[in-house]
């Protein structure tokens, strides 16, 4: 295991968490992430309802985010749920929310 040079992080934790940046990195779905927060499940009609966005759309932003392992969904009948499975995300809600530019 390489480490980060100056750092206590693995280059390759490094790399992990660089692929999760980037699947953050958009509004639309730190807005689905923060109403996934709640660590419940839902589906996609739930998330459509809060999310007024185009159902293809919606699609193509959970596959990536599902894709970098920040959700992970399962289908009950015709229903798919989807659910945050990076409790520690909720985390990065405290930073936006504080989050200053004027400093």
């Amino acid at each position: 295991m390489t480490k980060a040079q100056g750092g206590k992080i693995s280059v390759e934790k490094l790399n992990s968490a660089a692929d999760i940046f980037n699947s953050l990195a958009h509004p639309i779905r730190l807005e689905i992430l923060n109403f996934l927060e709640d660590g419940k499940s839902k589906t996609v009609g739930d998330i459509l309802s809060k999310i007024k966005i185009e159902p293809t759309l919606l699609t193509h932003h959970l596959t990536k985010m599902k894709n970098s392992g920040i959700l992970e969904s399962s289908r009950k009948g015709r229903y798919v749920f989807y659910r945050l499975t990076i409790k520690e995300i909720k985390q990065i809600f405290n930073c936006i929310q504080n989050l200053n530019r004027n400093n």
